[in-house]
């Protein structure tokens, strides 16, 4: 039992990782477009797709 609260733990810090990483990104991104830099963008963009996915992945398996 208690290895299962851990393992829900390091979920729940890991998605607070992510969505701290997000945060970043975002902010990144903006100020990527602001400045013109539309490759920076992009790669941002991909970036904030794969944290998204791995965030909702998390979810799901916190689900079951």
């Amino acid at each position: 039992m208690k290895q299962n609260k851990d393992r829900t733990q390091e979920r729940q810090d890991r998605i607070t990782d992510i969505q701290d990483s997000l945060i970043e990104r975002y902010v990144e991104q903006r100020e990527a477009i602001q400045e013109g830099n539309r490759c920076r963008a992009i790669e941002l963009e991909f970036e904030i797709k794969e944290l998204r996915r791995e965030k909702d992945k998390i979810r799901q398996l916190t689900a079951v």
